[in-house]
């Protein structure tokens, strides 16, 4: 019996990835909208809660005041990274190559996955609190891995860029529209930065240090969001299971 149940949760927990992939796909703009709800419900509770264990190494005294410090604080810095994931869950999957997206949701479900799963094992094997270690701390490796992965994409020339958004954009242009013209400034953006640091680190070098600071690592904190929520459904059902 334990086996078909952990059968389940693995195939919940794989369903609810290909949905949420399918969601960045098919609409970029209720996928944002979805992020910045899930950034605000996990990061109202996380923020607070860090700001309260923080206090302490800065104040000797907090009384009423720290109370709503806390509340005002955490709350703030939930809407503004709930605002900044939801503006990269848009940007990063809005565009006109379906090819290029389907690829993009694609490696986002593999990475969701594996946030999930790291999360998991790592709270079986050390006691770690899946929800407050990967909302501060699993965005930066899943950023690199996604830069990573991403990396293969060709940047465009800056000609091909001002010849598109002069002749080729709208007045009024789309969502979509949009998002595959900062898709292709960012592309070259990137390049910019490693052709630069190739005169000091070489072409090699430069290349590494360009995974690193790429703006496609941003990605990872909304990556990291939904592994988190992942994980705790999953958390949820496996303590359900075997009645803990």
């Amino acid at each position: 019996m334990q086996i078909v149940v952990n059968i389940l949760i693995v195939t919940i927990e794989l369903a609810l990835i290909a949905a949420v992939s399918l969601l960045a796909w098919a609409s970029p703009v209720s996928f944002a909208a979805v992020t910045f709800l899930l950034a605000v419900a996990l990061g109202l509770r996380l923020e607070v809660a860090r700001i309260e264990h923080e206090m302490p190494f800065y104040f000797e005294r907090t009384g009423r005041l720290g109370r709503w410090f806390r509340i005002v604080f955490g709350s703030w810095e939930a809407l503004v990274k709930a605002t900044l994931a939801a503006a990269i869950a848009l940007i990063g999957f809005s565009g006109t190559d379906g090819g290029r997206i389907q690829t993009l949701a694609a490696i986002f479900a593999i990475l969701v996955l594996l946030g999930s799963m790291t999360l998991r094992r790592a709270a079986i094997s050390l006691g770690l609190k899946p929800a407050r270690w990967g909302f501060f701390r699993l965005g930066a490796p899943l950023g690199i891995l996604f830069s990573i992965a991403t990396s293969a994409f060709p940047a465009p020339g800056l000609t091909d860029i001002a010849w598109r958004a002069v002749f080729d954009l709208p007045r009024r242009p789309s969502v979509a529209q949009l998002g595959e013209t900062l898709f292709n400034v960012r592309l070259w953006a990137d390049d910019m930065i490693v052709r630069l640091l190739a005169i000091w680190l070489g072409t090699d070098g430069a290349r590494v240090a360009g995974m690193l600071l790429s703006s496609n690592v941003l990605t990872g904190f909304v990556i990291a969001l939904y592994g988190v929520a992942v994980a705790e459904v999953v958390r949820i059902m496996e303590e359900r299971a075997t009645g803990r």
